[in-house]
């Protein structure tokens, strides 16, 4: 008996990770008469069939239906039926039905009614649909968890790399192992032959491609689908890095197949067509699947349609995150936009509309100006200037004047505040023209932040408060940072000129009914609360705000607040007389920012008296050996590893104004 498995995994010699699936297939075998095994092409039915079989002590006969037409099978039947006359208990698997179709149905059907004693294990993408049938989905390997490229961690497509290529192979690019892994969704057919073009050439995970046998087996399974199963795969192509569930409908309704019935028509090819992955939820198409859906949907004449549906859906998802951050929610809004960011950056890139670049520009510019608090405030900002850049670019209209304040507060964020003004003039007048009030304000408390960059605290401090007036503090934005940030920054620019003033800053503004609470607004004023208490004299509560402003920092992946925080904690850390964590403390921040973006002269000073403080605490071979240790670790791991006790661990400090009586406005330690 030899199984015929055409479309299935090489045999390894070892059935790796498919020890709980052997296990639950055997019980199926051992309680239902009929048993179908289903799944993706490649992801090892016929494999882990044939080890179930040799695990069996049934009377045993393997059919494969690679060989067989239609119209053979009433023959095949009768010489089934001669075979198991008076057995007991047999097992008849039958491999590759698929193409069969209805017929093979049939053939199942009679067999199991002439024959009692008969059980059937259909090995198949889908299963008969036939009264009293189990169906069991073989799922794909689990694969390495997202975000954490690491080959050595252990997970089972990792494994079956390593039985199969070899640990030298996987060990020489782990992380392009994982990669792999994660793309292929850890079918191991698939994954295997694309480990292996891998391997041989030594190149880029990323480039290589499904092999023509995947693609073939693709093609086959895409042809046996009905017509609307067909049609909602290749429309399934305009997500290339993958989709929830719930974006399916808005995306892939219309015509033939309404949005209501979406759902229903994605159950029915997801086992052999689609992966899930099962830490997010999130679908995408293999490899494979994915060149057979784009060609069709080429094919069809649809794919304009399809991308025009893709961006709707992709602004729909801009707008949606825009109103989480404002409304409070902000790390809702930070999740949805990075989870949805692959399929948003071909929303913001005009080059991709299947019409013209110019007649999607609108469209980007929406898209791109809608996520202002990703570029500005999640660690994404050099990539938001470059998608925005784009889309002006392609913009026919004057550009609006959200769009531009955005522009000149992405140049600010990158260090070039010179770029910044030009387009504050450009955008006010902008402003004006369109009677935009509240951008009037955004722009106001720009020019603000610009002086304070540039180390101009008073006029910045007239800036943000005509800001604050433009904007209203009890009014809802509907656009761009709210009156708490205004506040914010406000707090920042009077810190070192007039704490009592900045203190009264930094406390909550009248609100608006059902306002939310801010969090990255409150992570800024925690940091300017934080300077004020080291000068007051009180540098543990300042280490505990500015711990607590790193942590929100980090959260967001906002590399200016992390650097502030970081050297403000390093600065109070110094001061405790713990140079070496100060030390190590500066060494990560130096890390984490990568001189991506320079000091202003307002962040100077703090980084100077830290480094004025470690002159007297640390020896300079200590100090480099501490400095390059936290820069291995990283400024998350640094916070990881301290275990804070006390008021320390407590970021809501109880403000007690006697420790800033005295502190002299304008007084020459404030600015180091």
């Amino acid at each position: 008996m030899t199984p015929h498995h055409a479309e299935d995994a090489p045999d390894t010699g070892q059935l790796v990770g498919r020890a709980r699936d052997l296990a639950a297939l055997l019980s199926r075998l051992a309680t239902a008469r009929l048993v179908c095994l289903t799944g993706l092409p490649g992801v090892g039915r016929t494999r882990l069939a044939r080890e179930a079989v040799g695990q069996s002590r049934r009377e045993v006969v393997w059919e494969s239906g690679a060989g067989y037409e239609p119209e053979m099978l009433p023959g095949v039947g009768a010489r089934l039926r001669h075979r198991f006359a008076g057995a007991r208990g047999p097992l008849l698997v039958l491999d590759d039905w698929d193409h069969l179709g209805g017929a093979g149905t049939a053939l199942v059907a009679s067999l199991l009614l002439d024959l009692p004693e008969l059980t059937v294990l259909v090995v198949a993408e889908r299963p008969c649909h036939l009264r009293g049938e189990t169906v069991m989905v073989l799922r794909p390997l689990a694969g390495p968890v997202p975000g954490e490229e690491d080959a050595d961690r252990p997970s089972e497509a990792i494994e079956l790399l390593r039985a199969v290529l070899g640990d030298a192979a996987v060990a020489r690019d782990p992380r392009g192992a994982a990669r792999l892994c994660r793309r292929f969704g850890g079918v191991p057919g698939p994954l295997l032959e694309a480990a292996r073009a891998w391997a041989a050439a030594g190149g880029d995970a990323d480039g290589v491609g499904p092999g023509e046998r995947q693609r073939a087996a693709a093609a086959r399974s895409y042809a046996r689908c009905s017509r609307v199963e067909r049609l909602l795969w290749r429309r399934l192509a305009v997500f290339e890095d993958g989709f929830q569930r719930e974006a399916a409908p808005e995306v892939c309704g219309g015509g033939p197949l309404p949005a209501a019935e979406v759902p229903a028509v994605l159950d029915r090819i997801a086992p052999h067509a689609l992966i899930q992955d099962p830490h997010s939820g999130r679908y995408h198409l293999p490899p494979a699947q994915l060149a057979v859906a784009q060609e069709e949907l080429e094919l069809s004449g649809e794919r304009w349609a399809a991308v025009l549906a893709h961006r709707r859906w992709a602004l729909g998802v801009a707008r949606q995150a825009a109103e989480w951050w404002t409304a409070g929610r902000q790390d809702e809004a930070a999740a949805l936009a990075r989870r949805e960011l692959p399929g948003l950056r071909a929303a913001m890139d005009p080059a991709t509309s299947p019409l013209s670049p110019r007649a999607e520009a609108a469209t980007a510019l929406d898209v791109v100006v809608h996520l202002w608090f990703l570029w500005t405030a999640c660690g994404h900002t050099a990539e938001g200037r470059t998608l925005l850049r784009r889309a002006l670019a392609e913009h026919q209209a004057p550009p609006p004047a959200r769009a531009l304040w955005l522009a000149a507060r992405l140049e600010l964020d990158l260090g070039a505040p010179e770029r910044a003004d030009p387009l504050l003039t450009t955008a006010w007048a902008a402003a004006v023209r369109a009677g935009d009030d509240h951008c009037l304000g955004l722009l106001a408390g720009l020019r603000g932040a610009v002086a304070l960059w540039q180390g101009r605290a008073e006029a910045a401090a007239v800036e943000l408060r005509t800001a604050l007036e433009l904007i209203g503090e009890g009014d809802a934005p509907d656009f761009g940072p709210g009156p708490a940030q205004i506040r914010a920054a406000l707090a920042l620019a009077l810190v070192r000129t007039d704490p009592e003033a900045a203190l009264e800053a930094a406390q909550p503004g009248p609100a608006h009914p059902g306002a939310a609470r801010d969090d990255w607004a409150e992570a800024w004023t925690r940091y300017a609360r934080a300077e004020v208490l080291r000068w007051a004299d009180d540098p543990a509560s300042a280490q505990a705000l500015a711990r607590s402003a790193l942590r929100t920092f980090l959260a967001y992946g906002s590399r200016i607040g992390a650097r502030c925080a970081g050297e403000l904690l390093a600065d109070a850390t110094a001061l405790r007389g713990d140079g070496p964590l100060a030390a190590r403390l500066l060494g990560a921040v130096d890390a984490f920012h990568e001189s991506q973006v320079p000091h202003s002269p307002y962040l100077a000073p703090v980084r100077r008296r830290a480094e004025s403080l470690l002159d007297g605490l640390l020896p300079p071979a200590r100090r480099a050996e501490a400095y390059a240790h936290g820069a291995r670790t990283g400024l998350a791991g640094l916070l990881a590893r301290e275990n804070p006790a006390g008021p320390d661990a407590n970021p809501e400090i109880s403000w007690r104004p006697e420790p800033w009586a005295g502190v002299g406005n304008g007084s020459s330690s404030w600015t180091g």
